[in-house]
């Protein structure tokens, strides 16, 4: 007998953290969706990975402000919903915590919020063809188990799918991540070489690091350290204590070599490594090549977020990275399969900056998504808030929203807000919450606007030329009187006529990230809030010849008082550096005082 087909508006495939999400706000929505699951339950990926069992994603309880959404910026594991109980620090008291509490998590929130969900169904085929009877364009999905199921949207939630091995000659000879032995006796005084540098390399090594003789990380180039780039997905400090024992020389180490090759002889238990050494520092800048015998190597690739098998021929969808991400549209559609999309981890194809490849990030991108398919598929305009022409509540948003929303924050540079002004005076502002921004810019209705402004928070290193290379050296408060020079997380407001940049402003930085509060007791409390009004005013003119009092202290003659200038010993002390930098705009909050003679 013939399959009946069971037709769904949307099917997601993966009841992941990301499905889940997807599913709650098609639920709470009424929409006709399905969750498909290969696995008994949700999460499977959680019951193997990580290896170690400890996750990278904090999970902050106690912060100084009351704010609900403030404190989400510090939990990173909670999905979004209405319900407070499903809040992962009522799993976990770690501020690191460990993968199965992140599974007794998802499991509650499955079952509390009732999504609508198909277990033990794995989709093997999806096809887009016409049959009798059907509507053109619809995807047809068979599974394990022999049905076929039908919808004419469908999202892949599928995370990390299979993992990648180094693309190496006689890699076979290494262990994939997955699959390495957890058992530390075997380790104990053996050779252990890993090639990879991202934090499932340094997690192995540091679960190593006890028992093994010595471990040779290989990178192929150097390191990047979360610290420095503001990206969550690169090094992490609580991976990188192997790096502590390379730079003190406890004969473990990092080396930014290319391993070329894996070669292991018949009956030999050891694998020897080869490797090329860019060499640029010698007298011959050059290559330098070597061999090394281990008795074990683990590959560290990381993970391929598409399974393009699954997908009939004439609608593969398109990839990068050798197939490890699919390629996107700015709303995460698939560039070349209309109505396919891709959530979850995934969502790192488009953003590679902030934390669209983690639970606190997707979580935001997946509402916003929400919110762009109810309008194109639903015809429910996208949320937005309306104003006066006037620019002080426009400005106290602006600065609410910098200091406790947690989507701009998580999704930092990647998502923000835009003001569109209408040109009819009788029309009220419109402000639209957690876009991508560079979504946005594509729009007409931002183009052809007249008066538009967009805000998100953005770190601002770079401004600082060379000396930005190492964050970590920026101790001191930066100028506080120069808005242009302020190196961390800080809201920025673009203002763009007809699509172009004309002119842009940020805040002035804060410890905790409250633009709406004092960070000493003699400062202005609405330094940044009347910023903000000042520049809108600018460009609008909706409260004419205004100006708002913007200086960093409480009053202009405040200065003298609090900032006191250095003795004339203590300027025989400045480092020549300071000195030397007179053409540079920034300069780095760096420079000590030389010691006493």
């Amino acid at each position: 007998m013939p399959t009946k087909t069971r037709y769904h508006e949307t099917i997601i495939i993966g009841a992941g953290p990301a499905g889940l999400q997807m599913a709650y706000f098609m639920k709470k929505a009424k929409r006709d969706y399905v969750i498909l699951e290969a696995a008994t339950r949700p999460g499977h990926f959680f019951t193997h990975e990580p290896r170690h069992r400890l996750l990278i994603s904090i999970n902050k309880r106690f912060n100084p402000f009351p704010d609900f959404e403030y404190n989400m910026r510090h939990d990173w594991n909670s999905l979004l919903s209405d319900d407070r109980s499903l809040l992962f620090p009522k799993y976990s008291e770690d501020l690191y915590p460990k993968a199965d509490d992140l599974l007794r998590y998802l499991d509650d929130f499955a079952r509390k919020t009732e999504v609508s969900a198909v277990y033990n169904t794995r989709v093997i085929n999806i096809s887009k063809q016409n049959r009798p009877g059907a509507a053109d364009g619809l995807f047809y999905l068979k599974t394990n188990d022999g049905r076929e199921y039908s919808c004419k949207v469908l999202l892949m939630a599928t995370g990390a799918v299979s993992e990648r091995l180094a693309d190496i000659p006689g890699i076979e000879h290494a262990t994939p991540y997955s699959e390495h032995d957890l058992d530390t006796k075997k380790y104990e005084g053996k050779l252990v070489a890993i090639i990879g540098r991202g934090n499932s390399a340094f997690e192995v090594a540091d679960y190593l690091a006890p028992y093994a003789a010595y471990i040779h990380i290989f990178g192929a180039r150097a390191l990047k350290h979360a610290w420095n780039t503001h990206f969550v997905g690169d090094l992490r400090a609580i991976n990188n204590n192997v790096l502590d024992m390379y730079q003190l020389k406890s004969l473990h180490s990092y080396f930014g070599i290319e391993c070329v090759k894996l070669s292991k002889k018949p009956g030999d238990e050891q694998v020897t490594l080869h490797f090329r050494d860019i060499v640029l520092h010698w007298n011959t800048p050059g290559y330098f090549f070597d061999t090394k015998p281990y008795d074990y190597v683990i590959s560290c690739a990381g993970w391929n977020y598409i399974d393009s098998t699954i997908f009939a021929d004439d609608i593969k969808p398109e990839t990068k990275k050798k197939g490890k991400y699919p390629l996107l549209k700015k709303n995460w559609e698939s560039v070349n399969i209309e109505n396919l999309f891709f959530i979850g981890t995934s969502m790192q194809s488009n953003d590679r900056k902030a934390a669209s490849g983690f639970i606190h990030g997707f979580r935001y991108n997946i509402r916003t998504l929400h919110h762009m398919l109810e309008e194109k598929y639903q015809n429910v305009p996208y949320p937005v808030k309306l104003f006066p022409r006037d620019v002080s509540p426009i400005a106290d948003y602006i600065i609410e929203r910098a200091s406790v929303d947690a989507a701009i924050y998580q999704l930092n540079t990647f998502m923000g807000d835009v003001i569109i002004v209408p040109d009819d005076p009788k029309e009220k502002v419109r402000y639209y919450i957690d876009m991508p921004m560079d979504y946005v810019k594509e729009q007409d209705w931002f183009k052809n606007a007249k008066h538009a402004f967009t805000t998100y928070l953005k770190y601002n290193f770079d401004r600082f030329e060379e000396y930005s290379k190492d964050t970590l050296t920026f101790t001191h408060w930066p100028q506080s009187y120069d808005q242009h020079c302020q190196a961390f997380l800080r809201p920025l407001v673009n203002y763009y006529r007809k699509g172009e940049l004309v002119d842009e402003i940020g805040a002035v930085e804060s410890l905790v990230l409250r633009f709406d509060t004092k960070e000493f007791k003699t400062d202005n409390p609405d330094k940044n809030r009347n910023l903000f009004k000042n520049f809108l005013n600018k460009y609008l003119n909706f409260n004419p010849g205004v100006n708002y009092y913007d200086y960093f202290l409480t009053y202009k003659e405040a200065w003298n008082k609090h900032v006191v200038p250095l003795t004339e010993e203590e300027r025989s002390r400045v480092p020549p550096e300071f000195f030397q930098m007179e053409g540079v705009k920034c300069r780095p909050t760096t420079m000590d005082l030389k010691p006493k003679m």
